[in-house]
């Protein structure tokens, strides 16, 4: 019985080492966390407060009246930046490019020898490893 009681004491002391051992490792990433922040200058992402009462709201951006640009377009392109950054930029305006962007040549054959290098790697990788494409 005395034997039992004396396992019992050595397994509850274990434990509590192992346990200041893993809580001793979890301070010192945090450490290390918030010491990279202040090292690299980035803060901690704040929520944006709350707008007070009778504080006028700033006026989302129209977009520059072209012929060839619908408001869905603007309003999808809007969404998916605000989305991706979430909601840390703000787009003051929005206007067309004025002119047709042209690739020359060159830029033409790269893209076009990549994409036949990568379709035949895809030929030649084993079947247990090929993603199953829809």
């Amino acid at each position: 019985m005395e034997s039992q009681i004396s396992v019992v004491a050595q397994a509850v002391i274990y434990s509590c080492i192992a346990f200041s051992i893993v809580f001793v490792v979890l301070g010192g990433l945090t450490l290390v966390i918030f010491a990279m922040r202040i090292v690299t200058g980035s803060a901690a992402p704040k929520a944006s407060p709350s707008p007070a009462v009778g504080v006028a709201q700033p006026q989302p951006a129209q977009p520059a009246k072209a012929p060839d640009v619908k408001a869905q377009h603007v309003a999808a392109i809007t969404a998916a930046i605000l989305t991706s950054t979430q909601g840390k930029v703000k787009i003051v305006n929005i206007t067309p490019v004025p002119q047709q962007r042209t690739f020359s040549s060159e830029t033409t054959q790269i893209w076009r020898t990549v994409a036949v290098i990568e379709a035949s790697a895809r030929r030649f990788t084993p079947s247990w490893r090929q993603q199953a494409s829809c």
